[in-house]
């Protein structure tokens, strides 16, 4: 399962979607977590018991499983924005649906979708990534109903 969702590792992503998914492992892939300790610490006790974590940066986790260096395990990816997603397809990480979580407001974004917001830089990768095929759902918590978040982003246009 790969997902975006800003706040990385949390409640939900631990309570719900891995066990939805069965992950046996949760790779974050953010250059910003994968340098602060303190950030990788937190989101190491968060996640369940029995499930490995691994916090890279976006492009050695681009490397890491476009090599499938993670074998036959179970992995949720997650990453905090859709441009880390389009920096993974380029790197070779085969892409073919991408669960939409929360992508929180701020000054310079417009709302998308209840729980996803976007700048221009963001709307720009969610275009490359519904161009490349992609499907992209929007579905914040586990048995939501799901948007079609390709067909939001070519509201946009």
């Amino acid at each position: 399962m790969v997902r975006v969702d800003d706040r990385l590792i949390h409640g939900q992503v631990v309570v719900g979607w891995v066990r939805m998914v069965g992950a046996t492992r949760i790779v974050v892939a953010d250059d910003a977590v994968a340098k602060d300790e303190t950030q990788k610490t937190l989101m190491q006790f968060a996640a369940p018991p029995g499930v490995k974590v691994t916090i890279i940066g976006v492009d050695q986790a681009a490397a890491a499983l476009a090599a499938a260096q993670f074998g036959d395990e179970n992995v949720m990816l997650l990453v905090r924005d859709p441009q880390a997603l389009v920096r993974l397809m380029k790197g070779g990480v085969p892409m073919t649906r991408v669960n939409v979580g929360n992508v929180r407001a701020a000054p310079g974004r417009e709302r998308l979708t209840k729980e996803v917001a976007a700048g221009p830089e963001d709307l720009s990768a969610w275009k490359e990534l519904d161009h490349a095929g992609v499907i992209l759902e929007a579905m914040w918590v586990p048995g939501q109903s799901t948007t079609n978040f390709n067909q939001v982003v070519r509201a946009r246009r």
